[in-house]
């Protein structure tokens, strides 16, 4: 590790899948994984400056999720409380956020991004 205070951002990426268990196994276990590490990596690197946090979103309007049927999509957005899913910009601004010096005191966090679909 860096033996100086040199400052800096991690934002990992991981998914609701990790807390609702919706997916594959090794998926939701692999974002659940990055959830666990974010908070030691937030431990370790905190000394040197460094924040880690980890961004939780939800379903999002991808073309992952453009391929499946409409009725599976309706049944997603169901499960929003907010009412639609999030749009990759949604997703951007949280990232850009936990990137900036706006959240310089912002470390070891998971972040929710998903219209109150799940809660962290």
């Amino acid at each position: 590790m860096q033996e100086t205070k040199t400052g800096g951002a991690v934002v990992n990426i991981s998914s609701t899948s990790a807390v609702s268990g919706d997916g594959p196994a090794h998926y939701c276990a692999s974002k659940a994984a990055l959830m666990g590490l974010t908070r030691g990596m937030a431990k370790e690197l905190a000394p040197q400056g460094i924040r880690v946090n980890t961004l939780v979103p939800g379903p999002t309007n991808t073309p992952m999720m453009q391929g499946i049927p409409q009725e599976w999509a309706d049944a997603i957005i169901k499960g929003v409380p907010m009412g639609r899913m999030a749009e990759p910009d949604d997703i951007a601004k949280v990232a850009v956020f936990l990137a900036s010096d706006d959240s310089g005191f912002v470390t070891g966090q998971n972040v929710a991004v998903n219209g109150g679909s799940a809660f962290l």
